[in-house]
């Protein structure tokens, strides 16, 4: 009888563990699946690399708006880095809770994995002095988490190799080269959004590039930057942050400036 009732009891507990198990396995995948965002879902990968890759693309690609921003009214942009896994939008996190989407998704649901997010005080948006942008890094899950892929740009040959960073929102696009990467002790306050005149971005600007762990462009001097944020585990190994640093490409720039040049009236 014992014997019975102990291996019952064995039973039972083996197949709790199984159903939890299986459980955390499933919690996980979603978890994980939550990073699938395709930028119109409507289309299949092959149709959307037709898009961008035709005379009429222009190599971003092509967003439903409407239907990221009826999952989530928080989407204000995207970001695409060629040839990484980050094809992902980009939400603002709160003002009243400012870490909300370090363990939220895109989907508003609890998630580790997180999303990647503006910070909150980048009161100007996409279009701040010094948007910073911030994701998780999870290993070499790039799937999960893939603004992990951030991490690598202390490298100067993968940095090289994945220069070009392109953002759009529903009302602009915009291409952004990176100029420096920078490895920061995230337990120091280093984070800059606001600044009081030009004199002090610039002393910002320069003071950080001169201290930073890789640098691709040391002429470059822009009047405002994107900050791409991610942990990293290089020298402050329990709490490091990898600062990548782009500014809006010189051509893309004078391009949009020469648009907006009124004609002269003869």
């Amino acid at each position: 009888m014992r014997r019975r009732m102990k291996s019952c009891i064995a039973l039972s507990v083996a197949v709790l563990l199984a159903t939890a198990a299986a459980a955390l396995i499933a919690l996980s995948l979603s978890w994980r699946e939550a990073a699938d965002t395709p930028p119109s879902p409507d289309l299949t990968e092959e149709e959307q690399r037709e898009i961008m890759e035709s005379d009429e693309g222009d190599g971003y690609p092509v967003v439903d708006w409407d239907y990221w921003q009826s999952i989530n009214p928080d989407v204000i942009g995207w970001i695409t880095i060629p040839g990484t896994e980050v094809d992902s939008p980009i939400v603002q996190a709160p003002a009243d809770d400012p870490e909300y989407y370090l363990t939220h998704d895109i989907y508003q649901n609890y998630n580790p994995h997180g999303a990647i997010y503006l910070d909150a005080d980048c009161i100007d948006g996409l279009l701040s002095r010094n948007a910073v942008i911030m994701g998780h890094h999870f290993g070499y899950d790039v799937v999960a988490a893939p603004f992990g892929i951030v991490a690598s740009y202390s490298d100067k040959g993968f940095a090289e190799e994945h220069a070009t960073i392109l953002i759009q929102t529903p009302e602009w696009k915009k291409t952004y080269e990176v100029r420096f990467a920078q490895i920061v002790n995230g337990r120091e306050p280093n984070k800059y959004t606001t600044f009081a005149d030009d004199n002090d971005f610039r002393s910002w600007y320069d003071s950080s590039r001169d201290g930073a762990a890789m640098v691709l462009d040391v002429e470059t001097e822009p009047e405002s930057v994107v900050s791409l944020v991610t942990c990293s585990y290089n020298i402050w190994v329990d709490n490091e942050r990898t600062v990548l640093v782009s500014s809006e490409s010189e051509t893309d720039k004078n391009q949009s400036e020469s648009a907006h040049i009124e004609p002269e009236v003869t």
